[in-house]
């Protein structure tokens, strides 16, 4: 399953660098948001990189369940 961050070798295939330092400073150069960890790892969000290489997600219109009929009705035939 993916993560909603970058692991490091993606991030290493997205900036062409291994090194944090660069990298930052190729996100940085291009304005990319990003944050960074506590160990100065900067953090790329999967849903970010998308938008920003113009990667469009197909939507699919959801449908809504079709309402159900009561289980039970009552019998007022008999009623007066």
């Amino acid at each position: 399953m993916e993560t909603e961050i970058l692991s490091d070798d993606e991030l290493a295939e997205l900036t062409g660098y291994k090194a944090r330092g660069w990298q930052r400073r190729w996100l940085l150069e291009r304005g990319w948001t990003f944050v960074e960890s506590r160990s100065g790892r900067p953090l790329v969000g999967r849903q970010y990189v998308r938008m920003k290489l113009g990667v469009t997600l197909q939507v699919v219109p959801l449908m809504p369940p079709p309402t159900a009929a009561p289980a039970w009705t009552p019998d007022i035939s008999k009623v007066r």
